[in-house]
C-alpha cells in the first residue's frame, strides 16, 4: 500500500508543478513575455550582465538556440543590450531599464499567483509542506548526483 502512496504522491507532485508552469506562463503571457525570456531576465536583473549566450544556456539547463531565439526578442523588444565583451571575442549582454520594468511587473504577478496556490492553509500546512520538500529533496541528493544543475 505505501508504494502505492508514493507513486501517487510523486504524481500529485509533478502533476501540479506543472499546473504551476503554466499558471506562471499564462501570467507572463499577459504582460507579453515568455518563461525563457523572463528567465533570461531575471538572471542579468540579478548579475547586472553576462560574457556569454553558451554560459547563459548552461546556467538555465536550456539550448543554445533557444537562447539566441530568447535573447533575439528580448533585444529587439528593448529589454536588453549587447555590447562587444572586453576581450572582443563575445558580445556582454546587459539588461536596460525597460527590462528591469519588465522583471518587477514580472515579479508582482508571480508573486500573487504563488501566494493564492496557499489559499486556506494554515502557517503550520505550510511549514509541513516546506519541511516535506526539504526532506525530498534531500532525499533526491542522496540518492542521485544532480548537484551540479541543483540550481537551473
Amino acid at each position: 500500500m505505501q508504494e502505492k502512496r508514493i507513486h501517487e504522491a510523486v504524481d500529485v507532485m509533478i502533476h501540479t508543478e506543472r499546473m504551476h508552469k503554466l499558471a506562471i506562463d499564462s501570467k507572463a503571457q499577459e504582460i507579453g513575455i515568455h518563461r525563457t525570456q523572463h528567465r533570461i531576465l531575471m538572471h542579468l536583473a540579478r548579475r547586472g550582465s553576462l560574457p556569454s549566450q553558451k554560459e547563459l544556456a548552461e546556467h538555465l539547463g536550456v539550448s543554445a538556440a533557444a537562447v539566441t531565439g530568447a535573447l533575439k526578442r528580448i533585444e529587439r523588444d528593448g529589454y536588453i543590450k549587447r555590447s562587444l565583451g572586453q576581450d572582443n571575442r563575445y558580445n556582454e549582454l546587459t539588461i536596460t531599464e525597460k527590462g528591469r520594468e519588465i522583471v518587477e511587473k514580472t515579479k508582482k504577478l508571480f508573486s500573487e499567483t504563488d501566494i493564492s496556490l496557499f489559499d486556506g492553509f494554515t502557517d503550520e500546512e505550510i511549514e509541513a509542506y516546506i519541511s516535506c520538500l526539504k526532506k525530498i529533496q534531500q532525499n533526491i541528493k542522496s540518492h542521485t548526483d544532480i548537484t551540479k544543475r541543483e540550481n537551473t
